[in-house]
């Protein structure tokens, strides 16, 4: 279980029809060491190396979290969710 916040990092959330599309600023960290996990309402990103919490996002619709997609892409994270009807 995760134990610490890390840094706050920057987020941009832009919805679309049916998906939202989160984009999480993670510079500095080992993406093969990140783990994100979604339920309805929240993104969850943490740090499976010093299990920590990196960031928890509230999203502002219902989204089905087996839906989750994720790339990184310098440093920036982008994850995608289908929205629930």
């Amino acid at each position: 279980m995760p134990t610490t916040i890390d840094d706050d990092p920057e987020v941009e959330i832009l919805p679309g029809k049916d998906q939202l599309t989160v984009i999480i600023d993670l510079r500095g960290k080992d993406f093969s060491k990140l783990l994100v996990k979604a339920n309805k309402k929240q993104l969850y990103i943490y740090d499976n190396e010093t299990n920590s919490v990196i960031k928890i996002i509230s999203l502002p619709t219902y989204v089905e979290p087996d839906s989750i997609k994720y790339e990184y892409h310098y440093g920036t994270y982008i994850v995608s969710l289908r929205k629930s009807e």
